[in-house]
C-alpha cells in the first residue's frame, strides 16, 4: 500500500493530509492557520515527522520558483504577503525528510488532479485548466499532460478584460496597470465582491440573493477571464473551484457571457458544449489538497497511465497539431 503526504499552503491556512495508495483517498488531515514562515511551516514539518510515507506534495501560494536546478527552487518570491516573500518552502517541509517530493503552485496542482482524474476516467483530454475564486484569483494550466511553467507560472487572475458596461467600480487592490481595463481579480475576488456590495468582509457574500447585480459583475469578469484561456491555451476544460463559486448560479452566468463574448469564433464551443467545458471541481473545497497528493503520486511515479484505447486519440491530436503548424508556414 502506497502512503502519500502533502502540504497545501493558502493564504489563509495551511493543510496537511495523509492518502492511501490514491490523491483522493484522504485518510488524516489537519489545518493550521497561515501566520508567519517560521511557525506555519514548523507545524507542518513537525507533522509530517509524526508521520510515515512514501512520498511528498507541495503545493502553495505564489508566485514561486518552480525551476528544478534554480538558486530559489521551491520559494515563495514576490508574493504580496510581506512575511512570505523569499520563503524556502521546501526546504522548511523537506529538511530531515528522505523522500521524493514534487512542487508546484496551488492551482497547477489541482488543474494535475483534475486531469490525471478524466484519465482514469476515459477522457481523452489533453488540456485542462482550473481557477480558483476566493480571496484572489489563480489559474494553473496542464497541457498536453503537464503542468504549466516558462518564465514563472501561469497568473491568469491577474490579465485585464474589458471593463463591464456602466461598471464604475475601480478595481479592490489590482496588481498591474490595466488602463481603462480591469485586472480581474481586482473585479471578481471576494474582498472586491463584498465592496462592491458595502459588506464589511466577505463573508456577507453568502447573503446576498442570486438576482444581486454584484453576481452579474463577478459573471463578467470570470467569462472574460475563460474566453481569454479559449483564446491562449485552448483548454478542453476549465474548472472553477474556490469559495466564490460556491454561488451555483454563477456557472450558467459565466458560460453563457463566456459564448457571447467568443460570438461564436470558437466553433465547437456553442451553449450547449460549454456545460461540460465550465464545470465545477469534483472535489470541491478539497480539490487544493487532493492536488498537492497528486503531486506526491507523481514524485514516486505512481500517476496513472492513459487507458490504451485514449493512446490513438491523444496521437492523433498531436499528429493533427503538428499537420496544422506546418500548412500554416
Amino acid at each position: 500500500m502506497v502512503t502519500l503526504a502533502a502540504v497545501e499552503g493558502g493564504g489563509t491556512t495551511f493543510v496537511c493530509a495523509i492518502a492511501k495508495d490514491t490523491a483522493s483517498n484522504i485518510v488524516d488531515r489537519v489545518i493550521f492557520p497561515t501566520t508567519t514562515p517560521e511557525e506555519t511551516l514548523g507545524k507542518c514539518r513537525e507533522w509530517l515527522l509524526a508521520r510515515s510515507f512514501d512520498a511528498l506534495g507541495i503545493a502553495t501560494f505564489g508566485p514561486v520558483d518552480p525551476t528544478p536546478g534554480s538558486k530559489t527552487y521551491g520559494h515563495i518570491t514576490a508574493t504580496p504577503k510581506k512575511a512570505w516573500r523569499h520563503s524556502d518552502v521546501v526546504g522548511a517541509l523537506t529538511e530531515g525528510l528522505n523522500v521524493p517530493f514534487g512542487f508546484d503552485t496551488d492551482v497547477n496542482a489541482p488543474a494535475l488532479a483534475e486531469y490525471r482524474a478524466s484519465v482514469r476516467d476515459g477522457e481523452a483530454l489533453s488540456s485542462v485548466a482550473y481557477a480558483t475564486v476566493g480571496t484572489g484569483i489563480g489559474v494553473g494550466l496542464v497541457v498536453n499532460g503537464g503542468c504549466v511553467h516558462g518564465l514563472l507560472h501561469p497568473e491568469a487572475g491577474h490579465i485585464c478584460v474589458p471593463r463591464l458596461a456602466g461598471d464604475a467600480y475601480e478595481g479592490h487592490n489590482p496588481s498591474l496597470d490595466c488602463a481603462n481595463w480591469c485586472e480581474v481579480e481586482a473585479m471578481a475576488a471576494s474582498g472586491a465582491l463584498a465592496a462592491r456590495a458595502g459588506l464589511k468582509d466577505s463573508a456577507g457574500l453568502k447573503d446576498l440573493p442570486d438576482d444581486d447585480g454584484v453576481w452579474d459583475a463577478a459573471a463578467h469578469y470570470l467569462a472574460a477571464m475563460c474566453a481569454n484561456l479559449v483564446l491562449t491555451v485552448s483548454p478542453q476544460r476549465i474548472v472553477l473551484s474556490g469559495g466564490v463559486m460556491l454561488r451555483a448560479s454563477l456557472f450558467p452566468k459565466i458560460r453563457a457571457k463566456m459564448v457571447k463574448m467568443l460570438n461564436g469564433y470558437i466553433p465547437p464551443l456553442d451553449a450547449q458544449a460549454a456545460c461540460s467545458v465550465v464545470v465545477k471541481s469534483r472535489w470541491g473545497n478539497n480539490a487544493g489538497i487532493v492536488g498537492a497528493l497528486t503531486l506526491a503520486e507523481d514524485a514516486l511515479g505512481a500517476a496513472p497511465a492513459p487507458k490504451a484505447d485514449l493512446l490513438l486519440p491523444l496521437l492523433a491530436c498531436a499528429a493533427g497539431a503538428a499537420l496544422a503548424a506546418l500548412l500554416r508556414r
